[in-house]
């Protein structure tokens, strides 16, 4: 059944409100189907503004103890950088274990400071260990305070390796401890 053009005229003619309803339900009906994946993006770029909003707000509130909190960094570091020790400093590392004996009154049998460690990846490291090989000689309490001086010293120590001998019964004997230890420095 078709229909031809003057008919399909003379049927809107006649019938005009009908018609303007008809065509205002179709264009409504595209606009919404439009407007849909409009209101979908609109949700979308809602999200993304309202996270960088929040990220925005804390990134300016936390900033109000920017500068306190690299003060303090920096005072840690620069405390730090004043406890770590350089591998081409021998005399300066070795006086401080000669300094250790004589606060400690134990005898200093052998000291040498070994090869030094701490290349990370791709052969940059924030910071080296530099080795020694240590044997001192003395009573027990005098070893055991030369170990807490070691240990709460100036610089950062980690001990490897202790092998101790002549230990008494009593605690009354010399003993001899020979330690393998790190102290931390810079590259």
């Amino acid at each position: 059944m078709s229909i031809s053009n003057e008919a399909l005229f003379s049927l809107i003619r006649s019938n005009p409100l009908k018609t303007g309803c008809i065509v205002l339900s179709a264009l409504s009906a595209v606009g919404i189907y439009l407007a849909q994946g409009r209101i979908d993006d609109a949700a979308l770029m809602l999200q993304q503004k309202t996270a960088d909003g929040r990220r925005l707000e804390d990134n300016v509130r936390n900033a109000a103890q920017l500068a306190e909190q690299l003060d303090t960094l920096t005072v840690a570091t620069e405390k730090i950088n004043g406890r770590l020790v350089s591998a081409s400093q021998l005399a300066t590392n070795l006086q401080y274990f000669y300094r250790l004996e004589t606060d400690a009154g134990v005898e200093m049998i052998d000291l040498r400071q070994t090869t030094s460690s701490g290349a990370g990846k791709g052969g940059k490291a924030a910071s080296s260990a530099v080795g020694f090989a240590v044997s001192v000689k003395g009573d027990y309490e005098s070893v055991l305070g030369w170990l807490r001086r070691l240990e709460k010293g100036r610089h950062f120590c980690r001990v490897l390796s202790a092998t101790v001998t002549g230990t008494a019964p009593d605690r009354a004997g010399p003993i001899t401890i020979n330690v393998a230890l790190e102290l931390f420095g810079q590259p």
